[in-house]
Formats: structure tokens, C-alpha cells, sequence
């Protein structure tokens, strides 16, 4: 956990550590040949696809988390938690179950039947990745879809939103209580803010994904 370089793991998972940590400090530099050690330690298009969706998840909550301040459980709260994660995976905690079950549910198996009935394709998430993107960026909120769509694909926008939407896809640890103040006093809602965040996140995340994409289909 301290460091991936030296950590008693595989020589699988150590060229998966490289490969994350490059598309998520440079992902603009990761080219179809950083997928050859990867593949040279036996790990399939399938599960460099997976790995680079898990990063694509942690690249967006983090920088949520980073700019709207977060609170980190200590140390021993992860611990247990990751012994219940290991035994009941990730859909209880997902809000699944909360509430609106059976909206959720019909959502669910909607999507997963498409993807099902699309015999092999590459991405086997892309259907609920679409959803995702409808959700944040074109279903009603306080925010503009057409901001949200702008924010989201890194279009210039005017100060103060333009900045603020910079700093959370580059430095997200950097944003201060002023940064949130001085959207505040340009008009900006909390729940404006909390949209653009989001918004700037997903695109941060995508912009990753995409780039495994390309390295992994170039042809296409």
C-alpha cells in the first residue's frame, strides 16, 4: 500500500500498478505499446479493460471527495470494512438496495439485457457507462445540461465556473473553502456546485478510459 514498486505483489499486478499510476498522472502519454508488459504477464484485453474501468471509478470519486471535502475514515474503519467487502462485495454499500428498488431494478436488468444481447462486444460495460453519462450530464438538475455536457468535456467556460471545473480535473486537493465562496457570490447554488464537480470528475474519468480504448482498439 506504501509503495506498488516494492510491495510483495505479482509481476501481474505490479504491471497493472505501473500502467494505472501512468494513465493516472499522464494518461494523455499511454499509447497502445504501455499494454505490451501486461499482456507479456498473461492478462487478457478483458481484465486491462476492468482494470482501467476500477481506476476510471477511483480517478471520479477521488477528485469528488478531494474537492468538496470528504471526511476519511481512519485506517482500522477501511480494515474492517475490507473484510466485509470481501464477503458481500460492493452492492450493498452501492445505495442499490436503499430506496427506489424497483425503478433501480427494472433500470438494471434493461441495461444488463442489452449489453447481454450484444454477443461478445468489446466493452461489455459501455451500456452502463451510457447510463452513467445520462444521469450526470442530461437528466434534470440545477445545473444547465449543456453546462454539465460542457464541463464534462472540457470546454472553456467563463470565471468563476471555468477555474473551479480546471482545478478539480487537475489538483482536486487544492480546492479551498474560497474557491466555494467565490461561487457563492457569482450565484452558484450548493447544488450547482455539487453538479459541476460531478460533471468534472466524469470527465476527468472518461478522458482515461478513453484512453485504454484507443491503446487497446487503435484500429478503431
Amino acid at each position: 500500500m506504501t509503495d506498488w514498486r516494492t510491495a510483495a505483489v505479482g509481476a501481474r499486478m505490479r504491471a497493472t500498478f505501473g500502467l494505472l499510476e501512468k494513465l493516472t498522472l499522464a494518461p494523455g502519454e499511454v499509447v497502445a505499446e504501455d499494454l505490451a508488459e501486461l499482456r507479456a504477464e498473461g492478462l487478457s484485453d478483458r481484465a486491462i479493460l476492468d482494470a482501467a474501468y476500477v481506476c476510471m471509478g477511483f480517478n471520479i470519486i477521488t477528485r469528488i471527495a478531494n474537492a468538496l471535502g470528504f471526511k476519511v475514515p481512519p485506517d482500522e474503519v477501511f480494515s474492517r470494512a475490507s473484510r466485509y467487502l470481501t464477503l458481500f462485495g460492493y452492492n450493498i454499500l452501492s445505495g442499490f438496495w436503499a430506496r427506489g428498488i424497483y425503478q433501480q431494478l427494472v433500470a438494471f436488468l434493461r441495461v444488463n439485457k442489452s449489453a447481454a444481447g450484444g454477443g461478445g462486444a468489446f466493452d461489455p460495460y459501455e451500456k452502463k457507462l451510457t447510463l452513467l453519462r445520462r444521469s450526470v450530464l442530461s437528466e434534470s438538475g440545477s445545473l444547465d445540461p449543456s453546462v454539465r455536457r460542457a464541463i464534462c468535456d472540457g470546454l472553456e467556460l467563463p470565471e468563476p465556473l471555468g477555474p473551479y471545473v480546471r482545478k478539480v480535473v487537475e489538483h482536486a486537493h487544492t480546492v479551498d473553502d474560497e474557491d466555494i465562496a467565490g461561487l457563492h457570490r457569482a450565484g452558484y447554488t450548493d447544488d450547482q456546485i455539487f453538479e459541476a464537480t460531478v460533471s468534472a470528475a466524469l470527465g476527468a474519468g472518461l478522458y482515461r478510459l478513453g484512453r485504454i480504448l484507443l491503446a487497446l482498439r487503435p484500429a478503431s
